[in-house]
């Protein structure tokens, strides 16, 4: 049986491969985008072509790796070492417990895994508002704004920490986006930005 033919019967194989190919296509395209430009700089199709091709290599290895690896346990069977558990031996989960946020799995910070999914549709609200906030008051501010946010009302961490850590994060986006890749990053309508 040849490589393609067990890549295409196994399903996370066909997925890496899948990803691969995306990556392959991703690097070639960066490529033609030109990886350096004028004084040597990096220009747009740098950041595809490295990409891509770390993706195109890692799954491309994955895939094989699923294809021709040893596995771990046989299909259907326990891996080695390990016991088979005895039907009596395994805590029914009770469903009800599940759907009301009330179960057992909790995380380190404490957060139930209903929790975890309302913090997860904040974030994305959130991040929707920063991005109509970058019209108003750029990039900069916006992204700030967003990091404060997410890390007092998400993560529950002190004002100060939060001031800290959203300065910080947004004094990097600024030292590597605007002033080392000299990309410009929106100003909106108070011109907090680097757009010339």
């Amino acid at each position: 049986m040849s490589t393609l033919v067990r890549i295409r019967d196994n399903g996370e194989a066909t997925v890496y491969a899948v990803l691969a190919l995306v990556g392959l296509a991703a690097a070639v395209s960066g490529a033609f985008y030109g990886v350096f430009v004028d004084g040597g700089r990096v220009g747009p199709g740098f950041l595809p072509l490295v990409a891509g091709g770390l993706t195109t290599v890692l799954c491309g290895w994955l895939a094989l790796r699923c294809v021709h690896g040893e596995r771990s346990h046989p299909p259907g069977g326990p891996a080695e070492g390990v016991e088979p558990h005895l039907v009596e031996d395994i805590d029914p989960v009770d469903i009800d417990s599940v759907d009301n946020g009330t179960d057992d799995d909790v995380d380190i910070s404490g957060r139930t895994r209903r929790e975890r999914i309302h913090n997860l549709w904040k974030v994305f609200g959130l991040t929707l508002g920063a991005i109509l906030l970058v019209q108003v008051v750029g990039f900069l501010a916006a992204f700030g704004a967003l990091v404060f946010v997410i890390s007092t009302w998400i993560e529950r961490q002190p004002l100060l920490k939060s001031a800290v850590i959203a300065a910080a994060a947004t004094g990097l986006i600024y030292g590597v986006f605007g002033l080392f890749l000299e990309i410009p990053l929106p100003g909106g309508l108070l011109g907090l930005g680097t757009e010339g």
